[in-house]
């Protein structure tokens, strides 16, 4: 399968000029309601915290709600000027994989690769059934924070054993018992701006493939949770059937990053999204062998990109569909997030005028 997401202007710097206080007014408004709506995320989710305990399915209801209307307010700088368009060949393979639990693997060119999920996710209707394996650094970001409410897990460096143990007791306790469906995850743990030139001389050094359109991912990751969707971890007695190799490709001149999507920055920029389906009992049992899978793919990954940077196609005589953006995305998630504000604001301050009507009847 293969996604396409375009824009239907060209790059003209006379265009930018005229734009220009239009771009900075545009990146205003984001960011604005990208932390209000991060920020009352939190407010909201704390008065009902208590039903977590006595109503765990209804308070995972409500969060998983309020957690794909917090990632919506990402999604609209795809709706808006510059109009960004996504394209498919064809969804039949792909859409069987929307309705159940898969694992999306995912290259890492930059920042935008994030809200780039986000829009194919929300798209198929997985946005609040979506979790990510993301770095900690992100951790207390407008991303991060309804991320911690909706148990995401953060990674970060460390004692490999450590971290298998931190994966596996987060799959045994968190994704399947919340009935979350995508796992979203990035195996290179950083950018290709970032991570390149340093993996390359890393695989070099090592005999392994040097990639120029990819980073050489690392395996730790990769190898626990495929154990873990497998069924080989004993707390885990659900599987998960489903890989998906995705592979992102940004054709323009650079890969897009949050600043250059904020800003609208990008008006050449094409942007790629090609999906590859495996089967997890296909995969080796033994993990020097699935190190080499996972090694092949990333090979396949800089192979596709080559290609397409030389002959505009991943693959020979593949064709590209139309699927629409809706715009109404935007206004009915801020909608939603100025009307809960208004709720949030009268129910603290009825919190507030009981806790001081409390607190001087005991002065």
């Amino acid at each position: 399968q293969h996604y396409y997401i375009t824009n239907n202007l060209s790059n003209m710097s006379l265009l930018r000029v005229l734009l220009a206080p239009l771009f900075w007014l545009r990146a205003i408004f984001f960011v604005f309601n990208i932390f209000f709506a991060s920020i009352l995320h939190t407010l909201t989710l704390i008065p009902i915290y208590p039903l977590k305990f006595i109503s765990p399915t209804l308070y995972v209801t409500i969060e998983c709600f309020l957690h794909s209307k917090a990632g919506e307010t990402f999604i609209p700088v795809f709706t808006l000027f510059p109009k960004l368009k996504i394209y498919s060949d064809t969804l039949s393979d792909l859409e069987p994989i929307t309705r159940k639990r898969a694992m999306m693997m995912v290259n890492h060119q930059d920042s935008g690769d994030v809200p780039m999920m986000m829009c194919i996710g929300a798209y198929f209707g997985l946005a609040h059934t979506t979790t990510w394996i993301v770095d900690e650094m992100f951790k207390w970001t407008p991303f991060g924070v309804p991320s911690q409410w909706h148990n995401d897990f953060f990674s970060r460096e460390g004692n490999k054993e450590v971290v298998v143990k931190r994966l596996k007791q987060h799959f045994s306790t968190t994704y399947f018992d919340r009935g979350l469906k995508w796992l979203i995850f990035f195996p290179e743990g950083g950018y290709l701006k970032n991570r390149g030139e340093r993996a390359r001389n890393w695989a070099a050094r090592n005999n392994l493939p040097v990639l120029y359109n990819c980073v050489l991912p690392r395996t730790t990751a990769f190898i626990a949770i495929t154990q873990a969707f497998r069924g080989e971890v004993k707390a885990i007695p659900e599987q998960v059937e489903d890989i998906v190799d995705v592979t992102l490709f940004y054709k323009g001149p650079r890969d897009l990053c949050m600043t250059d999507i904020l800003m609208g920055s990008y008006l050449d920029t094409e942007v790629y999204a090609h999906f590859r389906t495996y089967k997890m009992c296909d995969l080796p049992k033994e993990e020097l062998e699935l190190q080499t899978w996972l090694y092949d793919r990333y090979q396949e990954k800089e192979d596709m990109i080559t290609r397409f940077k030389e002959n505009g196609e991943f693959k020979e005589g593949n064709s590209f569909s139309q699927i629409h953006q809706s715009p109404g995305r935007l206004l009915g998630s801020l909608v939603f997030w100025y009307i809960t504000a208004f709720f949030v604001y009268d129910l603290y301050k009825t919190m507030f005028r009981h806790l001081l009507s409390i607190t001087s009847g005991f002065l």
